[in-house]
């Protein structure tokens, strides 16, 4: 049997480490929370940085609607697993934790009404 290769030319990848209990409190969420968290750390990996700007126009690949993608923005902030910063008419930004320690206090969730961006042209 051969080993699987380290590396996967010519197509997208997840970029990890990406924690077990984070994932598995993702899972937990229900709905397309582990979607746009997977989605989240894609980014993360891409950019080399724990803070990404979140286009939902990608997501709809992956069957995840613009309501979809901010109702899972919320329940995976309610959770500790990330911060969003809400501006209206831009796009989220998304501040991935590794752990829920990294949550600070101030970074409590407050819901608000994100709208689509007009520099990553989504509606």
């Amino acid at each position: 049997m051969t080993k699987p290769s380290r590396f996967i030319q010519c197509e997208p990848f997840v970029r990890g480490p990406i924690p077990l209990g984070w994932l598995a409190a993702a899972g937990s969420l229900g709905g397309k929370a582990m979607h746009v968290g997977l989605y989240c750390w894609y980014l993360a990996g891409l950019n080399d940085s724990m803070e990404v700007k979140l286009s939902t126009s990608r997501l709809k690949e992956f069957g995840v609607s613009r309501q979809a993608v901010h109702r899972a923005l919320a329940a995976l902030e309610r959770q500790r697993l990330l911060f969003v910063q809400r501006r209206s008419g831009c796009c989220p930004v998304v501040t991935l934790f590794v752990s829920r320690s990294q949550a600070s206090p101030a970074l409590e969730y407050q819901p608000a009404t994100v709208q689509g961006c007009s520099t990553c042209h989504v509606s």
